[in-house]
C-alpha cells in the first residue's frame, strides 16, 4: 500500500502537465545561465606594483622589486569590466622588517586586499604571480680609523697633532660598505689651516665619509689639538764671496784677504732649510778707509734676500784685511 502511494505521488510530480513543466524548466535554465554569463565575465590586465615604505624598514634601501607588474584577472559584468579605468588600478605592498635584525629579502603574499582602485561590482579572481619579492640593501656599520688632517699653509714651527676619537663608525648601504677594505680605507677630515701660526690651539674639524656621500659618519666632527713647536737650526754656507763697497772713482783700489767667508745662519728650522747659496751675500764698506795705510781690518756684513727671516747671521772670519792694489801711473 505504501509503495503504491509513493508511485502515485511521483507520477503526479513528473507526469501530469509534463510538457508545461518541461518548458518551465528549459526557460529557467536559460534565464539562469543568461544572468550568470552577464555577471561572470573575466578580464586579465597588467597592474603595476607600488611599494609603500614602513617605519620598521630601519632605513634599509630597496634595491629591487620582483615583479614590477602582476597579471590580475577580474570578474564582473561585461559593462563593468570595460568601464573600469586600467590606469587607476594599483597593486600596493607594504614590506615589513624586523627592528633589530633586518633581512635582505622580504616575500609578500598578494591577495584581493593588495589591489587598489577597483570599481564597485568587480572582484579579483586571480593574481599571477601570487607574491612579490623585495630585496633590500640592508644598512651596516663599519669602524674605520681617522686619518690626521692635511695641513694648509706654512706654520712658524713644527706641527704636532693629537685628536680624539681616532676611529669613527661609518653607517650606510651594505652594498657600498662591503666593497671597502678596512685595512686600507680611512675617514678623512677637512683640511687644517695653520698658515702663519706661532701659538698652539684647538679646533673642531668635520669628518667626511669615504667614497660615497650617502654614507654617514659618527661622530660628525673631532676635536684636534694643534701644537706649534718652534725648533731652531743652524746652517753653514761656505765660500760666500766678499764684495767691497766703494763709490766709483773715490779712494784707492783694494782687495781683501780672505776673498770669501763662511756664513752661519740660525733660525726656525722650516725657514733655515730652504735658504739657498745665492740668497746670501757678504760685503765690506771701504768708503772711509784712509789712503796711505798699508793694511786695514774691517768687519764683514751679511746681506740676505728680502723676505728671509733669521735669528742671527755671522761670518767666519768676522773681519777681512784690506790690501791696497798697486797704483798705475798713466804713460806720457
Amino acid at each position: 500500500m505504501q509503495t503504491i502511494n509513493w508511485y502515485t505521488v511521483l507520477k503526479l510530480i513528473f507526469v501530469r502537465d509534463g510538457h508545461w513543466k518541461s518548458l518551465a524548466f528549459i526557460i529557467a535554465f536559460m534565464v539562469h545561465f543568461s544572468i550568470r554569463s552577464d555577471i561572470s565575465h573575466l578580464r586579465t590586465i597588467p597592474v603595476p606594483v607600488d611599494v609603500e615604505r614602513d617605519a620598521s624598514a630601519n632605513d634599509a634601501v630597496i634595491e629591487t622589486v620582483e615583479p614590477r607588474t602582476v597579471q590580475v584577472t577580474l570578474r564582473g559584468s561585461y559593462s563593468e569590466l570595460h568601464q573600469q579605468l586600467v590606469e587607476n588600478i594599483r597593486c600596493v605592498v607594504r614590506p615589513r622588517q624586523k627592528k633589530n635584525t633586518p633581512v635582505e629579502v622580504v616575500s609578500i603574499p598578494l591577495g584581493s586586499h593588495s589591489i587598489r582602485g577597483l570599481d564597485r561590482g568587480l572582484r579579483v579572481n586571480k593574481i599571477d604571480p601570487d607574491d612579490v619579492k623585495i630585496r633590500f640593501d640592508v644598512p651596516m656599520t663599519l669602524q674605520l680609523p681617522i686619518v690626521a688632517p692635511a695641513l694648509v699653509g706654512n706654520p712658524r714651527g713644527r706641527v704636532d697633532l693629537t685628536f680624539e676619537p681616532t676611529t669613527a663608525m661609518v653607517t650606510g648601504s651594505r652594498r657600498l660598505l662591503t666593497s671597502l677594505d678596512p685595512e686600507k680605507v680611512q675617514v678623512q677630515t677637512e683640511p687644517l689651516d695653520v698658515d702663519g701660526r706661532t701659538q698652539s690651539f684647538s679646533t673642531r674639524l668635520k669628518l667626511h665619509p669615504p667614497g660615497d656621500a650617502r654614507l654617514r659618519v659618527e661622530p660628525s666632527e673631532i676635536l684636534v689639538n694643534v701644537q706649534i713647536i718652534s725648533e731652531k737650526s743652524t746652517v753653514r754656507i761656505e765660500k760666500v764671496p766678499v764684495r767691497l763697497v766703494q763709490p766709483s772713482g773715490t779712494g784707492p783700489a783694494w782687495r781683501c784677504e780672505p776673498e770669501w767667508v763662511s756664513v752661519e745662519l740660525t733660525g726656525r728650522t722650516e725657514q733655515i732649510r730652504v735658504i739657498k747659496f745665492e740668497e746670501v751675500g757678504a760685503i765690506v764698506n771701504v768708503e772711509n778707509v784712509r789712503e796711505g795705510i798699508s793694511t786695514n781690518t774691517l768687519p764683514v756684513r751679511i746681506l740676505l734676500r728680502q723676505g728671509l727671516s733669521v735669528d742671527s747671521a755671522t761670518a767666519t772670519p768676522e773681519t777681512v784685511t784690506l790690501i791696497p792694489l798697486p797704483s798705475t801711473t798713466p804713460l806720457r
